[in-house]
């Protein structure tokens, strides 16, 4: 029996009210029939979550689970299933177990009510508290297309109110997009996490979920410490500021003095691809309610889309293209063919005429970029120039000049629609590594502003 107690309560330590490491911990997840890895990996792994947030935070963590879907007539199982804390993890992982990807109907889904369930749980008033949202589709009224409820939730849930109530609560929200079904609306959901202090995570591997769990906590845990450590410093350097009449970059500065002049550090989880872009900062600051969201979501610039590139040379296509280069015979649905040096692109949309110079493929329209990258086949490889290889799937490279195996890129990103310049991104780059007794960095101090602005009203 003891070995059981100590299995579910994982040697909690006695802690005091108002301590850091009281942790209330809430999963959010869209439970429709894209979800199955994601619902399987934080399954699979909840016990070592919980035991390694327990061993390395001393924490005493409770659990709870909202599932949401959509509503009738998008999906007629439920619209939301909520399961409020436990100090279990064997019933954590029980609910889990029930959980099954199913249904979802049109292209949004009940995001809003997965967010306004997290308002009635339980919540220990001197805990530390997050919300993890698992999320791979918008919530309804942001983007009229694909949408059957275009005006929003038809229950009257604004998601941007209920974040603000969230934030007033001291609840903090990190936003897990699933990538690359998420991408068009990641500026949306990096302002939903920033107007709470938290953070967007962008996932494209369901196996790194418990990773980011893990490193997500531990460094809200280590922010939530750093606050109450200079509580009276931030409370004064701030006043002073808004007597001066500076604006918040200023008063982030400020902030991140104060921990570097007390020799403060954080926990850090590597997350480079989620930094908050200016879009997603601008939409916190205007957006009080979804109205003022979708008509500044629709006259945004839209977040770069992934582009996928390839390097051999066999051109492929769907159909025949309007128009051929000299000398290159496209092959139409796996035709062996051969082909010169050159080569030309193809797309899932329309074929416009390509110049002497290979192109890149995008699902939908195709780009010019520099020679030697070519199209690919979803066949055998085609009788072609020496050199030339089968194609995998992993993150581009540099192309030397000439033939090269296929490639299809992971994706192409930029941060929101911020950056001028895409900022190449594979798995191999999304580690989520935690580092311990780092140095405060401007994006942590300018979360803990978020915090502190949370926590004045």
């Amino acid at each position: 029996m003891a070995g059981v107690i100590t299995m579910e309560k994982v040697d909690r330590p006695e802690l005091a009210k108002h301590e850091s490491s009281i942790l209330d911990l809430v999963f959010v997840m869209d439970c429709t029939s894209s979800m199955t890895t994601y619902i399987s990996s934080a399954l699979n792994n909840i016990h070592a979550i919980v035991e390694e947030i327990v061993v390395s935070e001393k924490s005493d963590i409770r659990l709870a689970l909202v599932e949401y879907r959509d509503h009738p007539p998008q999906d007629i199982t439920f619209v939301t299933r909520v399961h409020d804390f436990t100090a279990k993890v064997s019933e954590m992982r029980g609910w889990l177990q029930q959980c099954q990807a199913y249904g979802g109907g049109d292209q949004a889904e009940a995001v809003a009510d997965g967010l306004h369930a997290v308002l009635k749980l339980s919540w220990r008033p001197e805990s530390t508290k997050i919300c993890i949202l698992i999320a791979d589709a918008p919530p309804h009224g942001l983007n009229s297309f694909g949408d059957g409820f275009p005006n929003g939730c038809p229950n009257g849930l604004d998601p941007v109110q209920i974040v603000r109530e969230m934030a007033e609560k001291h609840i903090t929200l990190y936003s897990v997009g699933v990538e690359p079904p998420i991408t068009p609306y990641r500026d949306f959901f990096m302002s939903l996490a920033y107007t709470t202090g938290g953070q967007y995570v962008p996932m494209v591997n369901a196996q790194l979920l418990a990773k980011v769990i893990i490193g997500g906590v531990r460094e809200e845990i280590s922010l939530e410490r750093l606050m109450q450590a200079a509580e009276d410093d931030i409370n004064r350097e701030m006043k002073q500021a808004e007597a001066e009449g500076v604006d918040d970059k200023e008063k982030v500065k400020r902030i991140n003095a104060i921990f570097t002049t007390k020799n403060l550090f954080s926990t850090q989880m590597a997350n480079p691809f989620g930094t908050t872009s200016c879009t997603a900062k601008a939409f916190s600051s205007t957006c009080h309610n979804m109205a003022q969201m979708q008509n500044a979501f629709s006259s945004a610039p839209q977040p770069t889309q992934r582009t996928f590139t390839t390097t051999a040379h066999s051109p492929f296509s769907f159909a025949a293209p309007s128009t051929t280069v000299s000398g290159i015979t496209p092959s139409l649905f796996g035709t062996p063919s051969t082909t010169l040096p050159s080569s030309i692109s193809f797309s899932f949309g329309p074929f416009s005429t390509t110049a002497p110079v290979t192109n890149s493929s995008i699902f939908g329209t195709s780009s010019i970029v520099a020679p030697n990258v070519s199209p690919f086949s979803f066949s055998a490889s085609s009788n072609t120039l020496p050199g030339t290889a089968s194609f995998s799937f992993r993150a581009p490279t540099a192309i030397p000049s000439g033939n090269a195996s296929l490639t299809l890129a992971t994706s192409t990103y930029s941060s929101g629609t911020d950056s001028s310049l895409a900022q190449s991104r594979t798995e191999t780059n999304m580690t989520y590594d935690v580092m311990e007794h780092a140095a405060v960095n401007e994006e942590q101090a300018d979360r803990i502003y978020q915090k502190w602005q949370n926590r004045k009203k």
